[in-house]
Formats: structure tokens, C-alpha cells, sequence
């Protein structure tokens, strides 16, 4: 074959629908990055991008880009960034780039400041609520319109969980590809140790229970190669790390579907206390024992 044979086959394979009349999954991605006020977000952004630029703090909602090719000669995927300013204070913005259009390719990173504990809850908690349920609405919409893509979406976040995990009908997976990162590590490993115990535990439960990955982060070129693994998997469609950290002395690196809930443990609290709490679900559970030691601002 030719250079330009090879080129036509290339561009058919991905104008055309594959043998099960799918259509192959190329090109282009979105990615919603929100988290804590000054939590680091733009600066993992530009590290992603490998732009060398000064971060400025984001104002409301800020757009870029970026192109990568996955080999030599083939045509640049691209992926796009989005990144919510304000902390919890601007959700409405998140209808911005969550569309019916862009639904099938879009994933999001939620940015955690492992510096701030008694923010940590109520960041994730609000903006994971209500990005789920603007999610959710759009699939229902989809599920009247084009019922195929809709059960596609919803059955590709049980496949990073094996059928016989443990945890299958224990856990309830977010809508799309989701990954959390605690940023500022640096400041984090100063911490007293049963403090990063907690803090490490509870976001590993919050993670495995919405079907996540999980990685802690900071300005080291190492730990931030880390993120930009799992952050390129969802951007580019690159395989994702099959490595795993879950020693809370050293920097949490947990891929989807890798942890459960028996290698997590209870919640970090005496059985009195936790006899003592009033939850209906074990995610409640874990935000009363949270919040017990890290009282919400």
C-alpha cells in the first residue's frame, strides 16, 4: 500500500461505522475541571498541556485546548479544557459544557485542596451533586431521542468494575469518567499522620463509590507526571496506569475499579460513634465521620 492507500483506509475507518455499527471512538474529547478556589486547577491544566506559562486565577470560566497525535503521522486528537472558577459559587456555569452534543466524549476531573479538610467534603459533595444531576437530565433526554448512545454511556461506567468485584451492587458509579485529584501533597504530607489517615481513607471511599480514579498531586514534576496519566487516558484516549498507591504515608494513586470497599475499611471512628450517627446510605455515613473531625466552614 501506498502512503495515500493507507491514508484514504485510515479516514473510511473513522468516517464509518465499525462491524457493530458504533462508531469508533477518535478525535475529539472535553473535560470539565472545577474543585476548590485556588486549588491548583490552571497550573495542572498548563502541566497537562506542557505550557510553561504563568498561572493567572480563573475568573468565572475559562477555555483552552489542546492537540496531541497518538503516533507519528496520524491526525491530532484534540481535547478540550474547561475549567470553572468560584470554587462551588458559579455551578450554573457547568451547562456551559455539558451538552447533548458533547455528552459521549466529555469526562471530569474534580480538583480537591488537601490543604483545606474542612472544605474538602462540601467542595466535592456540591459540585458532584449537581453535576450528576445535570448530567442525569440529559440522559434522560437522550434515552428518549437516541436510546442506544444513553445505555452506551451508562454501561461504560460499569465496565471499569469486573462483574465479579465485590462491590458491584454496593457502589453507584458517576454518570461519565470521572477522576479526583488532591492537589497542594506538599502541604499535605506535613500534616499529622492519623490527619492524613482520614483524609486519605474518606476520599479513597468517595472515589471507589462514584466508580473514580483517584491521584494526589502537587507542584513536583513527578507526582504531577502521575496526574498527567490519568488526565491524558481521558483527554486522548492513552492507557491508563495499571499501577497502585494506596499507602496513606505516601501519595495515593488509585485507578478506577482497582480499590474496594474490604481494602478501604470502616470509617476512621470508634463503633460507639459510628453507632451513634444517623446515615441511611454508607456515603452518609462517612461524611458524619468526616465531618465530625474536620467541621465544614
Amino acid at each position: 500500500d501506498t502512503l495515500w492507500d493507507l491514508a484514504i483506509a485510515e479516514v473510511e475507518k473513522r468516517e464509518n461505522p465499525d462491524d457493530d455499527g458504533k462508531r469508533l471512538e477518535f478525535g475529539e474529547k472535553s473535560i470539565l475541571f472545577m474543585g476548590n478556589k485556588n486549588g491548583g486547577k490552571t497550573t495542572i491544566i498548563l502541566r497537562c498541556l506542557e505550557r510553561e506559562e504563568t498561572p493567572k486565577p480563573t475568573l468565572a470560566f475559562e477555555y483552552t485546548f489542546g492537540r496531541k497525535a497518538r503516533r507519528h503521522n496520524a491526525p491530532k486528537d484534540i481535547a478540550h479544557f474547561w475549567e470553572l472558577g468560584g470554587g462551588t459559587s458559579l455551578l450554573e456555569l457547568i451547562q456551559i459544557p455539558i451538552t447533548n452534543n458533547n455528552i459521549k466524549s466529555l469526562a471530569v476531573v474534580l480538583v480537591l485542596d488537601l490543604s483545606k479538610p474542612n472544605e474538602l467534603w462540601t467542595t466535592a459533595e456540591k459540585l458532584l451533586q449537581v453535576t450528576r444531576h445535570h448530567v442525569n437530565k440529559i440522559l434522560t433526554k437522550l434515552e428518549k431521542t437516541n436510546p442506544e448512545v444513553a445505555t452506551e454511556i451508562k454501561q461504560k461506567m460499569w465496565n471499569n468494575l469486573r462483574k465479579d468485584h465485590p462491590d458491584y451492587e454496593l457502589i453507584d458509579p458517576f454518570p461519565i469518567p470521572l477522576l479526583i485529584i488532591g492537589s497542594k501533597y506538599d502541604i499535605f504530607h506535613e500534616f499529622d499522620s492519623e490527619v492524613r489517615k482520614i483524609i486519605s481513607k474518606t476520599l479513597r471511599f468517595v472515589s471507589h463509590y462514584n466508580g473514580a480514579s483517584l491521584v494526589f498531586t502537587s507542584k513536583s514534576e513527578a507526582l504531577l507526571l502521575k496526574a498527567r496519566v490519568l488526565i491524558s487516558h481521558l483527554a486522548f484516549g492513552y492507557d491508563k496506569s495499571k499501577s497502585l498507591s494506596v499507602d496513606h504515608s505516601k501519595p495515593l494513586f488509585v485507578p478506577a475499579g482497582l480499590d474496594s470497599l474490604s481494602q478501604i475499611g470502616p470509617p476512621p471512628a470508634s463503633d460507639s460513634d459510628i453507632g451513634k450517627m444517623c446515615a441511611n446510605t454508607p456515603l452518609e455515613l462517612w461524611k458524619n465521620v468526616f465531618e465530625k473531625t474536620f467541621p465544614p466552614k
